[in-house]
Order: C-alpha cells, then structure tokens, then sequence
C-alpha cells in the first residue's frame, strides 16, 4: 500500500480565486478542478457582487453546502442571474449588509412569477446564508421555504410512448456499438499483425492510408483533419470506416446523440436522473465469468443531497446489466485515447467532437452536459418517434424519469414514500394502470357496504314476503322501535342468543333483524336532520360517536327512497318522532 505523502513545510493551500477576485476554483471530491466559475460578466454593485462571490467560495468548499459539479454549475448561473436582476428590479444595495427583507421578497416575487419551480430561490437562500453580510430580518425573511408544486406542468408518456422511446433509443445505441466495436476490432488486429497491401485506401495529405493507420492515428490524436481537401476526402475516409453519414471520427467515439440515448436507456431501467448519470464513473466487474453477458457489474452511484449517505453502489447482471455493457464497450475507446493523451477520466459517458465545440482540456471530448446545445431536439428529429396523437415526439429526461417510475410502479433512486406521494400518486397515467385494481376495490367496498347496512327498505309490506302475522304486526307499529320495525328482539347480532337485544336503536340500521317501510321513514329522517345538526355543532363528538351510523343512513335513504317520497315524508313528520330522536340521541331508549 503506497503510503500518504503529506504537504511539505511551508505548504499553504492554493488561492480560490485568481488576481481578479472574478474568477473561482474549487477542487472537487474526486481530486479534480471544477469550473472555474466566471463573475466577471456581472455589474459589481459596489461591495454585492464580491461578497456575493465570497459566500460562493463558502458553499463549495470541502465541507460547504454544494459539492457535485453540476450544484455549482447550477448555483453560478443563478447567482449570476441575480446580480444581472438587480437593476431591472431597481434593488439598489451597494453591499449585502444594505439587502433588506423588501429587497429579498422583491426578488423572490419576480423569479415566482416567472418560474413556478423554487429551485432558483432555495440556491440563493443557501448562498445568501453564506455572506455575513445580510441583516437579521432578511435571514428571518429567507426562513421562509418555497416547497415544490405538487402538479407539475406535465405528466407521464403513455405506455405505448415511453416504449418506442426505449426502444428507439436501443437501435441507436445498437448501430453505434457496431460501428465502434468493428472498428475497434481492426483496430487491434492492425496493431497486432499489421494491415495487407490488398486493404482498401485513401489517398490525402500526400499519401495512401489503410483502415488501420486512420484508427490508429484516430486513437492518437484524438480527431481526424484531412486538410483543405476535406470535402472531397472526408466521403472516402468515411466509406472506409464504414462510419456512413457521419464524420470518421466517430468510427471510435460516440456523438453526443448517441450518448442521450444511451441515457435514455439508463433512465427506462434504472429511473436514473441526469445529474445521476453525468457523474456514473464505470462499473466494477464483481466477477470475471465468461460469457460476458453473465458477469456482475457494481455501479457506483453520487447522491450529493443525500449527505453522509451520498455514495453507494447497485450491482447488475443479466439483462439489467445490458444498457451498461453497451455503454462501457461504446466509450471505452475514447478513455483510452484520453489516457493516451494525458487527460485520464473514469467516466462512463464520454462523446467526441470532430467539431472542436468542447470545455475539455483536449478540446475535443464531451464528458459532461450532454443534452445542451439543442442535442436533445436533434435526438427528437433523428428518432422520428410520434405521440398516441401522431405529433413528433419531444424527449424531456424529467417527464422520462417520471414515467419510469409510474410505469414500474416502484421508487427509483427515492424512498418508497417520496416515490409514492411525489411521483406516482399525483400523476393521471398511475390511476390509468391501476384501473383493475381500483375497480376490485370499489367492488369490495360495496360489498362491504352491503354487509355492513344489514336494515331493509321496501315501499310495501307485502315487499318483505313475510308472515302474515308478522307483516300484521309491523302493519299496526307493535314490532316498531325508535328507528324501524324489530322481526326478532331475542336474536340480535349484538347480544347473546335468547336474550333481549340491549344494543342502541342507532344499530338496528346495522341489523339483518330491523325492517323499515314508508311509515318509518318520516322518523328516518328525522334522524338524519338530528344528526347533521349534530355534525355542525360538535363536529368532533360527531365524528366519535355518529359517523358510521349517519353513513348507513344516507345509504338506505339515498339508494332506497326518491326525493318526491322523502319531501312528503318529512312534512309527515310528527313532534312525536322528533322527540323520539332526541332521546334516542341522548340514550335515554338504551337498555
């Protein structure tokens, strides 16, 4: 084990900022530099804008509040968009110290109205905390939390969408591992036994080149140039590499549409979400059988806002582990020519650029921010995938994420809980998908219903197919109790076989024994004006005591009896059925 070599005596920790104060540098925890961060396009504000960007040295340092690249990339522009607000929202601070709480909600206002995410205000809440600056009142003002919308202003692609995405995205990433692999293989062959004067060639820049001296050449620099001759040259080249329509150069690397859509895999199998897969180093292989398709791969994973809990790691094998098979065997080329030109990088997703467009020290690699620049909408025109309505498709990662978690019906790098209430249950597609689940429901719960409200209704007596003396007895109001009529006193459900019910009359709306008919009805509804004023009054006694028998109540009423019935019942009630209520409601008719 190499041992650590500690700082020499002396040693002081190099300068955030440069000789301007404008531009910071921060080490990320890799070892690596982020940025730097440019403020020099920003009005100084006086004193704002360098206390502003002291707070920002604040927050990134090794134990400050942000440490992926992607959180000070976000935090930069926003910090940069503040300072540029200033102005237009007439805030006339010279110093932080002069940012007063009108200042702050101004602020806040313009960026609510103008974007319904809070992302922008809890970043400057987070940095604006940082600068000592900022008076008491308005830190007791930034106390105050914007929490996200729980409707978002869109929802889920269709089953049928979110499978010709995967599967769009899964031809594409096939055609590049063909291409890359096959040219990797001549690669090798090339390099191992060299090329045969009977190969194909093309001829530029003053001599003849073979397959693999342009691979090899590839490898080396990095990019192919053919000189002033390129448009004439770059089809043969091309037709050699067998790289079709695109420039040879990507005969080794990736396009950048190539790598969306091997995150477009990444998302439908694991619900990974984009700074996830911007920072996916490549995997372990826990073990070295053969075939390849049966070895477990170990993905290791950065979660920044998840704290001392950030890193951990997911294995993979099988078919689970395809999409990250593709994308090591795709971009391990272009690692190699990274190595090969002192820029070494672990990073799964790699694109090159025969265009030179790239922040890369190489200037000519891609290993982050894949989806700017308008690839995703070049992906959108290259995929030609069409909606259920038959309009061009839009690729929108979040909406993808999202669905992937609907659709699976299971959380994704989030707890169950936030999987649930924050993803799946507000979105239109999940009740969709569940329908049998929710109809098995519902049928439960009207056969519950039926179990539960056992009193029966008919509009005759003769309905009942009863015993004539017994249909006699309830006909003459001997059988009745303060709710219906009784057809067995010493059977209840609620006492001991034999013996007289003692249960309230509130439960002969629960019983199989009770009988209601027309001339029960005025007292009926007696019972549910009683209890409806009760729920007013004393909602919280209400709710203890009356909220099963109220719905039992409006149950038969409502499925058993018609609105022109129950009008004329409830004029023929009498003070007698009322005051029958009253005491049943104050147990005075308990046994």
């Amino acid at each position: 084990m190499t041992k650590a070599v500690l700082p020499s005596a002396g040693y002081r920790r190099p300068d955030r900022l440069d000789a301007s104060g404008l531009l910071v540098s921060v080490i990320g925890t890799t070892g690596g530099e982020v940025g730097p961060f440019d403020f020099s396009g920003t009005s100084a504000h006086g004193l704002l804008r360098s206390e502003l960007i002291a707070a920002f040295v604040t927050a990134t340092r090794p134990d400050g509040r942000w440490h992926s690249s992607a959180s000070m990339a976000t935090a930069h522009s926003t910090a940069l968009a503040f300072l540029r607000s200033l102005d237009r929202l007439s805030i006339t601070a010279t110093s932080l110290s002069e940012f007063g709480p009108e200042a702050w909600w101004a602020w806040r206002a313009d960026r609510e109205a103008s974007n319904r995410w809070p992302g922008q205000v809890n970043i400057m809440r987070v940095l604006l905390k940082e600068a000592p600056e900022v008076p008491p009142l308005t830190r007791r003002a930034m106390m105050q939390r914007t929490h996200k919308p729980r409707q978002r202003l869109y929802g889920s692609y269709s089953v049928a969408e979110f499978e010709k995405i995967r599967r769009r995205a899964a031809e594409l990433v096939r055609a590049a591992e063909a291409r890359i692999s096959s040219n990797s293989a001549a690669l090798e062959e090339y390099l191992n036994a060299g090329e045969q004067d009977a190969e194909s060639t093309v001829t530029f820049a003053g001599r003849r080149w073979r397959r693999g001296e342009l691979l090899s050449d590839l490898m080396t620099r990095g990019r192919l140039e053919f000189g002033a001759k390129s448009r004439t040259v770059q089809p043969h080249v091309a037709a050699l590499l067998e790289t079709g329509g695109l420039h040879p150069t990507y005969a080794l690397f990736a396009t950048r549409v190539e790598v969306v859509s091997l995150m477009v895999l990444l998302v439908c199998d694991r619900g990974y979400n984009l700074s996830t897969l911007q920072s996916l180093t490549v995997p372990d292989v826990a073990s070295g059988v053969t075939p390849v398709e049966d070895r477990v791969l170990v993905a290791h994973l950065d979660k920044p806002r998840r704290g001392h809990r950030r890193f951990f790691s997911n294995s993979f094998a099988g078919p689970e582990a395809r999409a990250l098979r593709q994308a090591m065997a795709i971009t391990s080329p272009a690692r190699q020519c990274l190595a090969g030109l002192g820029h070494p990088s672990d990073r799964l997703l790699i694109n090159g650029s025969c265009s030179g467009v790239s922040d890369h020290p190489t200037r000519i690699f891609v290993i982050k921010d894949f989806t700017n620049g308008g690839t995703v909408r070049r992906w959108d025109q290259i995929a030609d995938i069409r909606t259920d309505s038959g309009e061009l498709l839009h690729l929108h990662f979040n909406r993808l994420r999202l669905s992937e978690q609907v659709i699976s019906r299971k959380s994704s790098q989030n707890s169950d809980t936030v999987s649930e209430d924050v993803y799946r249950r507000p979105d239109a597609l999940t009740a969709h998908l569940v329908e049998d689940v929710i109809l098995e429901g519902q049928a439960d719960a009207v056969a519950h219903a039926a179990a539960s409200m056992k009193m029966r209704y008919e509009s005759t007596i003769g309905a009942l197919r009863l015993p004539a003396t017994t249909a006699a007895a309830i006909e003459v109001g001997s059988l009745d109790t303060a709710t219906g009529a009784c057809l067995d006193f010493t059977h209840s459900p609620f006492t001991e076989p034999g013996k007289a019910c003692t249960a309230s009359f509130l439960m002969c709306l629960a019983c199989p024994n009770a009988i209601a008919t027309p001339a029960h009805l005025p007292r009926l509804l007696s019972l549910r004006e009683a209890l409806t004023n009760l729920a007013s009054v004393n909602p919280a006694r209400f709710e203890l005591l009356y909220r099963e028998h109220h719905t039992r109540l409006e149950h038969l009423l409502s499925s058993r009896t018609t609105e022109p019935e129950r009008v004329l019942a409830r004029a023929a009630a009498t003070d007698k059925d009322r005051d029958n209520i009253e005491r049943l409601l104050r147990r005075e008719l308990d046994s």
